[in-house]
């Protein structure tokens, strides 16, 4: 089945959102500042043996802003109303980066969605990156995110309905979450059941302590540490990475909600 866009009203919202293949589905959730292009390496090669979903949200891609703040919780309600919506829980669920903070909640807070989970490049509280990083993000100004992050600047200036001027609203939004959140605690993570796969590149901007501290804290978690990658380790590794991401899904058996 070929790719399908297509707008999904939430409360409100209008939600742009991609479908492609058949099969068990599988939602794909973008990072800060991302699209579904996050993803552009990974979905045609998933689409053979999955139903792939990927949406863009509020402020995102082609899915408009909204006048709230950014919050990781309120990311995560959008994703379980999308979900409940189409009509496509319970779902294989994969976060990359924000999107695997976003992954981490919706497993916390609704396990009868999440059939499995892969966490890429993620995180759960603010301490996921070094202090030189976390100087940076505070430094960081629409200006200067500009002229070292262009692809992405370009991505929302090519796609945004608010329109290129609105980015530096989006990038303030977004400084701020950086800064604040999230904030999951290890006893909820420990509540994810979910069979769960965590990728991280083995240069990533995350800490390896965080990355080990979040595979400990998830009962019966895989960890897959990809060589030579970084944060951006999909695009960088994508025949790798689409390997592994496959034989999880293929081969790793669900747990029946029903069962003590």
């Amino acid at each position: 089945m070929p790719a399908a866009n297509a707008y999904l009203s939430i409360g409100g919202l209008r939600i742009f959102y991609q479908t492609e293949g058949r099969g068990e589905p599988l939602l794909l959730l973008h990072g800060g500042f991302g699209t579904i292009e996050d993803f552009a390496s990974q979905i045609p090669g998933l689409a053979r043996d999955f139903k792939v979903v990927a949406f863009e949200r509020p402020g995102h891609g082609h899915t408009p802003d909204t006048m709230g703040p950014f919050h990781f919780d309120t990311m995560s309600e959008q994703t379980v109303d999308f979900i409940e919506t189409l009509g496509i829980g319970p779902t294989n669920l994969m976060g990359w980066s924000d999107g695997a903070a976003i992954s981490l909640l919706v497993s916390i807070s609704r396990p009868d969605l999440v059939k499995r989970l892969i966490c890429v490049g993620g995180f759960f509280n603010t301490h996921s990156v070094p202090l030189q990083d976390q100087d940076w993000i505070r430094s960081a100004t629409p200006e200067s995110f500009r002229k070292s992050m262009p692809t992405l600047v370009k991505r929302y200036d090519d796609a945004s309905p608010d329109g290129p001027d609105h980015f530096s609203v989006v990038f303030e939004k977004t400084k701020k979450l950086w800064l604040t959140e999230p904030d999951i605690k290890k006893e909820e993570l420990a509540r994810i059941d979910a069979p769960t796969l965590l990728m991280v590149g083995d240069r990533d901007a995350t800490l390896p302590e965080h990355t080990l501290e979040l595979f400990r804290s998830i009962k019966g978690a895989q960890l897959c540490v990809i060589p030579g990658a970084t944060h951006f380790l999909l695009s960088e590794k994508p025949t790798f990475a689409n390997g592994v991401i496959l034989e999880f899904l293929k081969k790793t058996t669900t747990r029946n909600k029903l069962d003590p």
